[in-house]
This record gives structure tokens, sequence and C-alpha cells, in this order.
């Protein structure tokens, strides 16, 4: 079963982690929940989500991912973004030709302050980034450039979703869950 880490600390933003938990998981892929700062994390909206794992244990692991997420959300996405071991796992994931993935302010605070962006196609929540010298596409709900899966915002966490588990276990999968979680 392929295995993914999706990172969480205090202040992420509740639909940017629960809607890609969800779908991941119903495409069949092994997403685990990595806690920065604790077992037990509190969303933006005051949720309480208990982590599969917390970093430390995750640091036991084999480490070889297909995927590292990252939801937005403050102060979420600046704990992961100055979280060295998150850095390792997301740069260590790109390099095994796995995907990296982040939502809302997690690109430009995490992916960009890392140096993941340079030269890459990519979007954020509106007017972060502009510090970087690769600025975001404006206007862009969610860019895939090569191994790297980027969203705008909260609004867009399904489609962020569905293109996390189209890289990850190809059309057909996502064709299927689409039929799944999808009205028509």
């Amino acid at each position: 079963m392929k295995k993914a880490f999706l990172f969480l600390a205090n202040g992420f933003e509740d639909v940017e982690a629960l809607t890609p938990i969800d779908y991941l998981r119903r495409a069949g892929i092994d997403l685990i929940t990595v806690g920065v700062g604790g077992k037990t994390i509190v969303s933006s909206h005051k949720v309480p989500i208990t982590c599969d794992i917390v970093l430390e244990e995750a640091l036991q692991t084999d480490g070889d991912l297909i995927a590292v997420i990252l939801p937005g959300g403050l102060p979420n996405s600046s704990t992961l973004a100055g979280s060295e071991a998150v850095r390792e796992f997301a740069k260590k994931t790109l390099a095994g030709g796995g995907i990296v993935a982040a939502i809302c302010a997690a690109p430009a605070l995490a992916l960009g302050s890392w140096g993941l962006l340079e030269g890459k196609n990519y979007t954020c929540y509106p007017g972060m980034g502009q510090g970087l010298s690769t600025k975001p596409k404006a206007g862009e709900r969610v860019i895939r450039d090569g191994n790297i899966i980027t969203a705008c915002a909260a609004g867009a966490a399904e489609e962020f979703a569905f293109a996390i588990v189209e890289a990850i276990c190809g059309k057909t999968a996502l064709n299927k869950l689409k039929a799944e979680v999808v009205a028509r």
C-alpha cells in the first residue's frame, strides 16, 4: 500500500486537512496524520484532531513516502515551515519521485522558504509568495508542476485532494473516487 504523511500543527485549516485525509483514504492510500507538537492538534476553528502518530514517531519510520501533504492555516503553515524534520521529509519524498502537496499559506511559507518552488508554477493564498523569487500564479486554484501540487485556499480543498489522488493512483482511481463522492 502506498504511504503518505499529512503533517498537522495547531491552527491548521480544517477542510484543507480533512478533505485530503478522507479522499486519499477512500482511494486506498495509507495516509498517516502526523502531529507536529503533539498527538492532539487543534484546528483554526478549534476542532481537536487526534493524529495517528507524532513527528518523533514519524522519524522512526523508514521514511519511504509516496506523498507529503501540508495543509494551510496559521500558525500551522509557519510551524511546519520551521520544522527541519518536515522539510527533510518533503525533500526526500521529492528526491524519491514522490509527491509534495501544499495548500493555502503552506506553499509560500513552507515550500517557498525551503526553495522547492524555485522556477515552478504554483499557487497559494492570494497575496502570499510575493517575497519569493518565483511568484505564484494569481487566480489559479490548483497547479501541478512535476511532483509538486499546490492549491490556493480552503475553497479548492476538493480539487487539491483530487489532484493528489490522480498523481498517486492515476485517472482510473480518480474517476472511481469521483463517482463515489461527487453527486451528479
